[in-house]
C-alpha cells in the first residue's frame, strides 16, 4: 500500500472514529433525557424499566457495530526477506 492510499485509509478510520463518538454522546444524552423526564414527572418504576432495557439495547447495537467497524482487512501476504534470492 503506498502513502496515498494509506492517508486515505487513515482518514477514513479517523472520520468512522469520530462517527462512532457524535454517536454515542448522542445515545448518552438521550438516556440523560429521558431520565431527566422521568424524574420530573415522578414515573412509575416501569418506566425506568423499560429505560433500561431501551439503554442496554442502544449499548449492544453500538458494541456490535464498534466490532464489525473493528475489524481489519488481513494484509497482502509478502515473501520472507531472508529466503529471497538476491540475484545482483
Amino acid at each position: 500500500m503506498n502513502k496515498y492510499e494509506q492517508r486515505m485509509e487513515q482518514q477514513r478510520r479517523s472520520a468512522l472514529g469520530m462517527s462512532k463518538m457524535l454517536w454515542s454522546a448522542g445515545a448518552a444524552l438521550v438516556v440523560v433525557v429521558l431520565l431527566i423526564l422521568g424524574l420530573s414527572n415522578s414515573a412509575p418504576p416501569q418506566y425506568y424499566y423499560r429505560m433500561a432495557i431501551a439503554a442496554a439495547i442502544i449499548l449492544l447495537l453500538m458494541r456490535q457495530v464498534q466490532r464489525r467497524t473493528a475489524r481489519r482487512r488481513p494484509k497482502a501476504a509478502e515473501p520472507d526477506p531472508k529466503s529471497r534470492l538476491n540475484l545482483q
